[in-house]
């Protein structure tokens, strides 16, 4: 039995008390009143996972410094399926990370993916009822009370908070008194957080590589009340339509982000064929694969033809399983292509296609065969 509904009407932290407390496995999909979309795994009442669509596993490890933007695209973005899992074996495997070591990474992740839920005032949900099969690798059994009480205390903390820091896009930096430095006494990893207050970054910034937005805040509001550190609104807001913000997060693997500004950028200039090319690879590399289709048509509408989108827009097609498309896609690009060496690859390659889709044509056989 499904339970939906828009959020303004049952808050997520009711709605969770709800599946707690009658112990559901299933599914909850929550979409925000600006298409940010979330799924949240419940077993038996329990959170086990979740995940913001546009957000995967690569883009968190790129934020968190753990692997570089361009080790992802080199080793890992077309030889390992846009899946979660198959990644995180390989983290392990290649010893980025030990097994240990990534579970913690990501129950922090997950823990703060909820909290910022909670925050959702608009939207809707709807939750189903399911059995729920994830490896043990990436499936965890977090306490849905424990997320609820931290999720309402820091909703609580925060308001108090916000008399400083309106909100994490704000950026701290230094104070002109070097007198108050005397003030300063932090720990190992504090210090690591201080050291990236330079007026550039955001509290959100600051808090993609060292997780937990809100425990970063709390330190900046302590900084900021014995006068360290002062805040000025971010230049990200305010040039938000800003193409050189949105090639800034793409150059630093920042795709999510990255997608955001330029999604505002087109609107104003919907003929850059720079900013669609950077909007349909970074939907390829966090693996929106619908979303590459759909603005390569966009591009299309505008009488734009280019070869390096309709290489990426057919590779979505074929990744979404849509040969015939991925086909008719791969055609139009031999048309745009000059030299001889690049057509033959693309003629084999749809011969390929081709191949595989009437050898399962064939194994189908019919109806009842």
């Amino acid at each position: 039995m499904a339970i939906e509904g828009p959020i303004s009407e049952l808050n997520l932290i009711d709605l969770f008390q709800i599946l707690s407390f009658n112990q559901k496995s299933g599914i909850l999909r929550i979409k925000s009143v600006n298409d940010q979309k979330a799924n949240v795994f419940f077993e038996k009442g329990n959170v086990v996972y979740a995940n913001v669509e546009g957000i995967n596993l690569p883009l968190l490890l790129i934020k968190a410094g753990k692997i570089t933007k361009e080790f992802y695209e080199e080793k890992i973005l077309n030889r390992i399926p846009n899946d979660d899992l198959e990644f995180a074996r390989e983290v392990v495997k290649m010893k980025i990370m030990s097994e240990n070591e990534l579970r913690k990474f990501l129950q922090l992740r997950i823990e703060d993916t909820i909290f910022k839920l909670f925050e959702w005032k608009d939207g809707y949900f709807k939750f189903e009822e399911t059995s729920i099969l994830l490896d043990n690798l990436i499936k965890f059994r977090i306490k849905t009370e424990s997320l609820i009480m931290e999720g309402s205390r820091r909703i609580d903390e925060w308001s108090r908070l916000s008399s400083k820091i309106p909100n994490s896009s704000v950026v701290p930096k230094i104070s002109d008194n070097p007198d108050k430095m005397d003030l300063l006494d932090l720990k190992p990893k504090e210090w690591e957080i201080f050291s990236m207050i330079n007026g550039k970054n955001s509290i959100k910034d600051i808090a993609e590589r060292y997780g937990d937005e809100f425990e970063i805040a709390k330190l900046i509001y302590g900084m900021i009340t014995l006068g360290i550190v002062v805040v000025e609104t971010s230049h990200i807001e305010s040039d938000k339509n800003s193409f050189d913000v949105a090639k800034h997060y793409f150059d630093d693997g920042l795709y999510d982000k990255s997608i955001l500004e330029l999604k505002n950028y087109l609107k104003i200039d919907p003929k850059n064929i720079d900013a669609y090319r950077m909007i349909i690879y970074s939907f390829f590399a966090t693996g929106q694969f619908e979303k590459v289709n759909d603005y390569a048509s966009l591009v299309k509408k505008e009488q734009m033809d280019d070869p390096f989108i309709k290489k990426y827009n057919s590779f979505a097609y074929f990744k979404r399983g849509m040969l015939e498309k991925s086909i008719e896609e791969l055609i139009s690009l031999y048309d745009l292509l000059k030299t001889p060496e690049k057509q033959s690859k693309i003629e084999k390659l749809i011969d390929h296609l081709k191949e595989s889709q009437k050898l399962f044509e064939e194994f189908l056989g019919g109806k009842f065969e």
